[in-house]
């Protein structure tokens, strides 16, 4: 009988180490690591989607920047999640958010408390709500604060990609 109960602690230990391998990590970065790839000047066109899995708007337009990594994966974009979630809600609400929704493109957590510090350095028109986007592609930034439909933002990411 020890032997089983032995057996079947083993085998649940095992299953959650293969559940929490399977998770996505999510690099905790600070703004100044966010800044050096905002500054990024090269043909890649970065789109850095600042949003939140509270932010309703936000978890409205997910499927249209999922979308678009699909749709844009073989050309030179590069599609950025920037959550902006607490850091203490990483294992509650953003792995669980991420694993619900089949997130595959990266994930970065911002750990920057004070907004007032860095959000007029993504963009001056940025009054700091989300959902947020930044488009950048050869030191050019373009800032759009709305929720976008898919339409739109498959348009805005043709637009830039033009030589």
């Amino acid at each position: 009988m020890k032997m089983i109960l032995a057996t079947w602690v083993f085998l649940l230990l095992i299953k959650s180490l293969d559940a929490a391998d399977s998770r996505p990590p999510v690099p905790i970065i600070t703004f100044e690591n966010l800044q050096r790839e905002i500054d990024k000047v090269d043909d890649t066109l970065r789109i850095f989607n600042f949003w939140a899995t509270w932010c309703k708007p936000c978890v409205e337009e997910m499927p249209c920047f999922l979308e678009a990594g699909k749709t844009f994966e073989k050309q030179k974009v590069k599609l950025i999640l920037v959550s902006l979630d607490f850091r203490k809600h990483i294992e509650t609400r953003l792995l669980p958010f991420i694993e619900k929704n089949q997130i595959s493109l990266p994930v970065w957590l911002l750990d920057a408390p004070d907004a007032n510090a860095w959000i007029d350095r993504v963009s001056s028109q940025w009054s700091g709500s989300i959902p947020a986007t930044l488009f950048v592609r050869k030191g050019e930034r373009h800032f759009y604060e709305t929720q976008f439909d898919c339409n739109e933002l498959n348009e805005i990411i043709h637009q830039y990609l033009k030589p």
